[in-house]
């Protein structure tokens, strides 16, 4: 289950310097055309793989069911347990869990999906075959398949420093349509009395996931250096440069 643990104090405030580091490059990065010399024909190789501009909330629309809300308290466990529930870590999340000291929870070891399964699910068979999966780490699971992040009461140790998966979590973004929909593999359908801001929120982070993905793939082709130097590189794949 996401419950999530109340906030301490302390807790609001936990200093992040890898995260702001991580920050910092990226601005340096975005501060001058990707195009600019002398990384023109990188960024053509870049831009013929995938799309590299941004998203901004604005231009995409909210496609939920008005009746169906989710409510973490009713949680059934199905976004945390099962090897499809299995959460890749951008290097936000990687910083961030090295800044919390829970860098244990970042793993390689990633589950096998049958390619019968896979073949029939095509939001699937992209993932598997998305950089992401590839080259990135996951969160880690439990031998029992589940997020190793719960605590003994299936809260959320993580809160508020999650993943940005589980935080846009049931939304997902349909990136063809402009689409941020609900995902059926919510099983909540309690009415919640902050539903606007529940709904605005988790939309925020579908966005922000999705821009997150663009920005780890443009980091690593622009400063693999810098990514070495904060530690971050060591998480991932051994291919990766």
């Amino acid at each position: 289950m996401r419950h999530q643990l109340p906030l301490l104090e302390s807790e609001r405030a936990h200093p992040k310097p890898t995260v702001d580091a991580l920050n910092r490059l990226w601005e340096e990065v975005s501060s001058r055309p990707l195009y600019a010399r002398p990384h023109f024909w990188r960024y053509l190789r870049l831009r013929w793989r995938m799309r590299l501009k941004l998203l901004t909330p604005s231009e995409c629309s909210v496609v939920a069911p008005k009746w169906k809300t989710n409510d973490c308290t009713s949680c059934t466990d199905i976004c945390c347990t099962g090897p499809h529930s299995t959460v890749t870590l951008g290097f936000h999340d990687i910083a961030t869990l090295v800044d919390l000291g829970r860098a244990e929870l970042i793993s390689s070891h990633k589950p096998h999906f049958d390619p019968g399964v896979v073949q029939n699910r095509p939001a699937l068979k992209r993932h598997l075959a998305s950089t992401s999966w590839r080259q990135f780490p996951v969160l880690k699971q439990t031998s029992m398949g589940s997020c190793a992040a719960l605590s003994l009461d299936g809260k959320c140790t993580l809160y508020p420093d999650w993943p940005l998966s589980c935080a846009r979590f049931p939304y997902s973004l349909n990136l063809d349509e402009k689409k941020i929909f609900y995902s059926r593999r919510c099983d909540s359908f309690w009415i919640r009395n902050d539903r606007h801001q529940a709904v605005k929120g988790m939309a925020l982070s579908a966005v922000v996931s999705y821009n997150q993905k663009i920005k780890d793939i443009v980091l690593l082709e622009y400063a693999p250096r810098q990514l070495r130097e904060l530690g971050l590189l060591q998480h991932l794949s051994p291919h990766t440069s």
